[in-house]
């Protein structure tokens, strides 16, 4: 069963929705299975910093007030590794608005105790955009170098210049430096961290990162995602380069239904309105994550000769790469949206889940992970060409082939969520969970409406029958809650599936 409960304590009905109305993660599964949660509340004129944590799963929530935060905290994000949790935020404070870290190294305790960092962002950095990840490079084996790595990143609203701080050891945060100086760019930097490997992605209108056969009329005040890396810690980087291409022909397509049995193939390469996404650094090749797999159509369209032939390319290519990966290496995930440049007057964006491995010069992978959609009919399987949909995030269930995309979908005022979920490791999103407004409210989470934001947890969770959840942070008015949604997946009867017969 899914759930759905109030989240926090009493201060919840003043829970500022902008401390969560955003890209940077606000809810989180610890290393060992608990719920954390960061979010800001007004009290008279301030606005607190809090701190939730969860032992079981959601039923119930200790909610701390982060003490050492004087001015206002306007944004916050949150991740955790095996030394504990971590949330960055901005604090407006003697008309300065700045970054700073909070670290609590047992943050299941009754009452933890958290250690605030001094800014962490330049002087006359305005800093907005909250970004972090912990990296969990420890996984099955604790005694890894640097494995409790931790990346933070802010955007100046000013210059709208990024900054990108790490910290190697998890304890010190370190200045954030800037990395990209692009008057065009309209996000902060979602930020990604495994071990000494960091990878940031933005948004930005600059012309050089959209596509040049596209007339600028048509794709005009739209952002599209570029990326830079680095291979040691953050101490130098990568040029920035397009998450997809230069020509419209390196976008994916995705089958639209104009009318009943009569299907077209919309090109996405018109850039997006949303802001950035979160991004995601995994775990090693054991996981098979994406390893091996994938096209750019996630094999949904009839195309061209020449797109299938450079998709065959494409997996070409990612199999010979993982075939040599080292057993340390990892995957890169972004999510990003985008919408079509030959349907007029569509105005829906459509998921795409973008995955690369850890290594230089190793290519994107990009899938689409969205209902199917239509000109015509919405339902529970279906999505209208002209829905307004945001809040694209992603999730993965962590040694199994589980990869889920949730985002709000909205149609003449109906609002409801979809999960797009894969059981191949995000080759193929092929499920599709729909959660109207009355499903949401028997879940308990009632008058869910184009109003609704929510935050969703990277990691998804499963319970001792092997069913698979994704859990959200929804807040709506003066209402938030925690909501478990199930996604419709068993992991314990696809390990069983996956084992060899015979003896």
């Amino acid at each position: 069963m899914a759930s759905s409960v109030a989240f926090g304590g009493s201060t919840l009905s003043q829970l500022s929705q902008k401390s969560i109305d955003g890209a940077g993660r606000n809810i989180m599964r610890t290393a060992d299975g608990g719920l954390v949660s960061t979010y800001s509340v007004g009290t008279g004129s301030r606005l607190d910093l809090v701190f939730s944590a969860s032992l079981d799963n959601g039923d119930s929530w200790n909610e701390t007030v982060v003490k050492g935060v004087d001015g206002k905290a306007r944004q916050a994000a949150i991740d955790s590794n095996f030394q504990g949790s971590y949330i960055a935020f901005t604090e407006e404070r003697d008309g300065d608005t700045v970054g700073r870290i909070a670290f609590a190294s047992a943050p299941l305790a009754d009452k933890p105790q958290i250690v605030v960092s001094e800014a962490v962002t330049p002087a006359g950095v305005e800093a907005t955009d909250t970004f972090i990840q912990a990296s969990r490079k420890g996984w099955g084996a604790l005694a890894d170098e640097n494995r409790e790595t931790v990346v933070y990143g802010w955007q100046d609203k000013q210059s709208k210049s990024l900054y990108v701080g790490v910290s190697m050891d998890g304890r010190t945060f370190p200045m954030a430096r800037k990395v990209i100086e692009d008057i065009y760019a309209t996000s902060g930097p979602a930020v990604a961290i495994r071990g000494n490997y960091v990878i940031a992605t933005y948004q930005t209108t600059n012309p050089a990162f959209a596509p040049s056969d596209v007339a600028q009329e048509t794709i005009s005040q739209r952002s599209y995602p570029a990326w830079i890396e680095s291979m040691d810690g953050g101490e130098s980087w990568s040029q920035p380069k397009p998450l997809f291409g230069f020509k419209a022909a390196d976008y994916p397509v995705v089958k639209v239904e104009s009318q009943p049995g009569q299907y077209d193939n919309l090109r996405l390469a018109g850039g997006t309105s949303q802001p950035n996404s979160p991004i995601l650094n995994w775990g090693g090749i054991g996981d098979r994550i994406g390893g091996g797999g994938g096209s750019r159509d996630s094999g949904t369209t009839d195309v061209g000769a020449e797109d299938k032939s450079a998709a065959a390319a494409d997996v070409s290519q990612m199999e010979g790469a993982a075939a040599a990966l080292n057993p340390d290496d990892g995957i890169t995930f972004v999510q990003t949206s985008m919408m079509g440049i030959d349907g007029a007057g569509r105005k829906g964006e459509v998921s795409i889940v973008s995955f690369r491995q850890i290594k230089p010069d190793a290519p994107w992978t990009h899938v689409i992970a969205n209902n199917k959609l239509s000109a015509n009919s919405r339902d529970a399987e279906t999505s209208k060409t002209d829905a307004a949909t945001s809040h694209f995030q992603y999730s993965a269930l962590i040694d199994t082939p589980v990869r889920a995309t949730t985002y709000k979908e909205t149609s003449n005022g109906d609002a409801r969520l979809v999960v797009a979920v894969s059981t191949d490791t995000g080759k193929v999103f092929n499920r599709h969970v729909s959660f109207t407004r009355d499903a949401l409210s028997d879940l308990g989470l009632q008058g869910f409406d184009d109003k609704a934001i929510f935050a969703a947890s990277q990691c998804l969770f499963e319970d001792r029958n092997g069913d698979v959840f994704v859990d959200l942070l929804v807040s709506q008015g003066d209402n938030t809650r925690y909501a478990r949604l199930p996604i419709g997946v068993n992991a314990a009867q696809l390990r069983a599936a996956a084992k060899p017969s015979g003896p």
